[in-house]
């Protein structure tokens, strides 16, 4: 095979070794399962790691349905002969969607699902994807247009927990899709391509062809870093924002399936530290899939009045609770009191 474009494999590498221990830790050490889609950038990403001689690296191509079986099959075969060609352990899982909800949602639950039980089966304590710098890019512009706060704005995260003992890692996003696909060029492997990014009415599709081109057109060579930094500043100002809104709940006066504290001090916190409290309410009273559904657009009405020291008694009900502002007090309850959190 030909030597491949030295510097983007380094940047691969450094990432990889980066979010599995650290240089104190030997690369048989990092056991990884790489989710290997077919397309260019989790390719690049299995050609990179696949030529660390001494790396344990596995693959997996799930298929869960929303596309034709034809592409789908497609995507599978050559996931499968690549791993061939490199001489890794290819693995093959099918998902079954529900009938309803949000398909796009629930294939990407249990993919994931899917990915840290095969990675169990195999040993692998991570589960790496090919997200790269575009991806990061798209997903905090969607974020902007949706008016998202600073944990939106963050965008993808380089890891987190992914199932017990399996970590989810991103070694790609300190690199371009361009470069990506030019290790796959060098590497003598031609990609598949999703069909679902020349859908147009898709807003990140619509991104990815008329806005992500005309940035990267202007942008310096060092965006992909940037792009990392600027996620990690964001992050670190949610995760203050958490540990203020942890403090501030801690003595609030909790009884079965409602939570109340009194106004006054939290009328003059900052937007970003009230929207942080009510997430951890909701987790308090619903489990973490429900905070995490509490977007900004739901949360700023309520930031409102309580800023205006709720002059007006006021409830608001969304997404299985209650929040109550009065002048005197900030009441949420759960409307789902017979189930448990995180249902």
């Amino acid at each position: 095979m030909t030597s491949l474009p030295e510097t983007t494999s380094r940047r691969v590498i450094a990432q990889w070794r980066r979010l599995t221990g650290g240089s104190a830790v030997r690369d048989d050490q990092r056991p990884t399962l790489i989710a290997l889609s077919g397309g260019a950038d989790s390719s690049a990403l299995a050609i990179v790691l696949s030529g660390r001689k001494s790396a344990r690296v596995v693959v997996a191509h799930i298929r869960h349905g929303l596309r034709p079986d034809a592409q789908q099959n497609r995507d599978r075969d050559a996931s499968a002969r690549l791993a061939e060609r490199l001489g890794l352990t290819f693995v093959t899982r099918d998902v079954r969607l529900p009938a309803q909800g949000n398909r796009e949602a629930q294939a990407r639950r249990l993919r994931y699902e899917a990915l840290s039980q095969v990675a169990l089966e195999h040993g692998c304590r991570y589960v790496a994807t090919g997200h790269h710098a575009e991806d990061q890019l798209e997903t905090m512009l969607m974020a902007l247009l949706r008016g998202s706060g600073p944990g939106g704005l963050a965008g993808i995260k380089p890891s987190r927990p992914l199932g017990e003992n399996i970590t989810l890692i991103r070694p790609a996003l300190a690199c371009t899709r361009a470069e990506l696909v030019a290790i796959c060029k060098v590497a003598q492997w031609e990609p598949v391509h999703d069909e679902t990014n020349d859908d147009m009415t898709r807003k990140r599709a619509w991104l990815r062809a008329h806005v992500i081109p005309e940035l990267l057109a202007h942008a310096d060579a060092d965006l992909p870093a940037r792009l990392l930094s600027t996620s990690r500043l964001l992050r670190e100002s949610q995760e203050l924002a958490s540990t203020a809104a942890i403090a501030l709940a801690s003595d609030a006066k909790r009884d079965s399936g409602r939570v109340e504290m009194p106004l006054e001090p939290l009328t003059d916190q900052p937007a970003v530290v009230l929207g942080a409290l009510l997430r951890q309410l909701a987790h308090e009273l619903l489990g973490s899939a429900h905070r995490d559904a509490l977007g900004w657009k739901r949360l700023a009405p309520i930031i409102e009045h309580i800023h205006a020291r709720g002059v007006h008694t006021r409830s608001f009900e969304l997404r299985g609770l209650r929040i109550t502002v009065t002048n005197r007090s900030l009441l949420v309850e759960s409307l789902r009191v017979d189930e448990p959190p995180g249902v």
